[in-house]
């Protein structure tokens, strides 16, 4: 459940929706974006100001108390908490249960930044920087190193020896060649690697 229906709660909603979440919307005015997931039934809207009953006839799991009015929010988590949710307060970290993250994501790689509530501003700035250096190619490698994760192992039982074959294989030009769209070449020296250690 997120409270609220302003930038930060879009900001929330997007993040919850990518993780596949179910999500409830509590708020008299939402943004356009907001609006628009609704008219698609992406989430549950309910128009109207906070209140507890709403909180109780849902029981979400997570609640996000996401208004502009620290009063509001400050009574969502007590609402929340009282009934077991967990909550993540945008207006003070030192109330949440949890924090959120400026996440990155590229296949099975996730790459999360937190300020712990102190400048959302900054890890969105930190996250965008960062996401301008890691491309696909990451996660073509990640999904290459996990289909031969297990032979690796049980060819080299020694962990430092695997270890020096991973960093060979993330140290090559392997992602150089993935990011120019050269994926065939980058497959022929992964395996070249792999092979020099008799996997």
């Amino acid at each position: 459940m997120v409270v609220g229906g302003g930038t930060v709660a879009a900001r929330k909603v997007r993040g919850l929706l990518d993780a596949g979440a179910s999500i409830v919307v509590i708020s008299p005015t939402l943004t356009p974006e907001l609006e628009a997931l609704a008219q698609d039934a992406l989430i549950e809207a309910y128009m109207t100001y906070y209140d507890a009953t709403l909180l109780e006839s849902l029981m979400p799991l997570l609640v996000f108390a996401a208004t502009d009015d620290a009063a509001i929010n400050d009574q969502v988590v007590t609402d929340a908490r009282a009934l077991g949710a967990l909550v993540d307060a945008a207006h003070d970290s030192s109330l949440s249960d949890f924090g959120s993250m400026a996440l990155i994501r590229r296949g099975a790689i996730t790459i999360g930044i937190s300020t712990d509530g102190a400048a959302p501003a900054l890890a969105v700035s930190l996250r965008d920087q960062i996401a301008a250096l890691i491309g696909e190619e990451y996660a073509i490698l990640a999904v290459w190193m996990g289909e031969t994760r297990d032979a690796v192992k049980a060819t080299l039982t020694d962990a430092d020896q695997r270890g020096d074959m991973w960093r060979r294989v993330i140290g090559s030009d392997i992602l150089a060649l993935l990011r120019d769209d050269k994926i065939e070449q980058a497959r022929a020296l992964y395996d070249s690697i792999l092979a020099e250690d008799g996997v």
